[in-house]
């Protein structure tokens, strides 16, 4: 992946679509992107086969949307992290196809919703995030969550399996955020 962003990056460059100044950050961006939509592309027939392509397709979603705010664990490399990945979303999958009442849905979702609302945006050192940063984040990852809690409340009156997926998904947002207030991950 590193190798096409360096690749497009001199290609924009050539064409003057970017600035050099622009180089590094749109070459980072670019591959973070392309790992990010890869990791998406490859876990999502690993989640349909546990609780079918809509079920996945909101885990994934949920877990990114949330995700893109809150921080969390970070795996040292791309490999760690499509692994990480893998393994958090066929646990989590196999606990949403379990979780039959709609009490214990409304349970893990309530939860995992406090847990992050606690946690929330986690900081690293590859982050370096100032005080006033984090601050300046925090009621973009409230409204994220809020929305994400009031749609896995609706859907557990219409489709009680695919609130169970979406709380599952935040739930896993709320075990990262935790493994990184631990210490755990990339520094």
């Amino acid at each position: 992946m590193e190798t096409l962003a360096k690749s497009v990056t001199r290609f924009f460059l050539q064409k003057h679509y970017i600035e050099p100044a622009q180089a590094e950050w749109f070459q980072y961006g670019l591959a973070r992107r392309m790992i990010g939509s890869l990791t998406f592309l490859l876990l999502l027939p690993v989640g349909a086969m546990l609780v079918g392509w809509i079920g996945s397709f909101l885990y994934l979603y949920t877990f990114r949307f949330l995700r893109t705010r809150t921080g969390g664990y970070h795996a040292k490399t791309p490999h760690g992290c499509l692994l990480t990945s893998l393994g958090t979303m066929i646990a989590a999958l196999i606990l949403a196809k379990n979780l039959h009442s709609p009490f214990l849905i409304g349970a893990v979702l309530f939860a995992a919703t406090l847990c992050t609302f606690a946690l929330a945006p986690a900081n690293n050192a590859s982050l370096h995030l100032t005080a006033n940063e984090i601050a300046a984040i925090r009621p973009r990852v409230r409204l994220r969550l809020a929305g994400t809690a009031l749609m896995g409340g609706l859907l557990l009156y219409i489709c009680a399996p695919l609130a169970s997926c979406m709380a599952v998904s935040l739930l896993a947002v709320a075990v990262m955020l935790i493994l990184a207030n631990l210490g755990l991950g990339a520094q």
